[in-house]
């Protein structure tokens, strides 16, 4: 009673001291949301309109109240979106598997027309180097670069 009587003159009235016990228990302790309240606040709507009451707690309440209510409302949007028994957001995208599926499915086609052309095309001919060749390889100007025979500090 006395920490209460300590939390009323700090934040101004009975109400606010409740509600702030209230936000404390809920922040601290590991109290989920029920199903269909996390279900709603599991979406872009549901998290919009928690962040709105948070937010007018703030404005219209104690400073500190509405720090409590900022914080609640946080572990409140996240606890509801891992709920056991709910799939997460992320995951109602499509998954790597179901994309290497796809891909697999797309890419199962028979021969193509380009590979058939290529198949039917000649071979490359190569020619082996003519007899008496000297080739030497030239060099350009270094351009204040390390000659390739170089073998200081670079």
């Amino acid at each position: 009673m006395k920490t209460l009587k300590e939390l009323n003159k700090l934040i101004g009235s009975k109400e606010q001291a409740v509600l702030a016990i209230i936000l404390i228990i809920f922040i601290l302790g590991d109290i989920s949301a029920p199903a269909p309240l996390a279900n709603m606040i599991d979406s872009v709507t549901g998290n919009i309109i928690v962040s709105l009451l948070a937010l007018s707690v703030f404005v219209n309440g104690h400073p500190l109240l509405g720090m409590l209510a900022l914080v609640a409302s946080y572990m409140l949007v996240k606890r509801s979106g891992h709920m056991p028994g709910f799939r997460k957001s992320i995951e109602r995208e499509s998954t790597e598997n179901s994309k290497v599926m796809d891909f697999s499915k797309y890419n199962d086609y028979p021969v193509s027309l380009e590979e058939e052309i290529v198949e039917q095309m000649a071979p490359l001919v190569k020619h082996k180097p003519a007899p008496n060749s000297n080739y030497q390889p030239v060099l350009s100007k270094l351009h204040l670069a390390a000659p390739i025979d170089y073998t200081g500090v670079i």
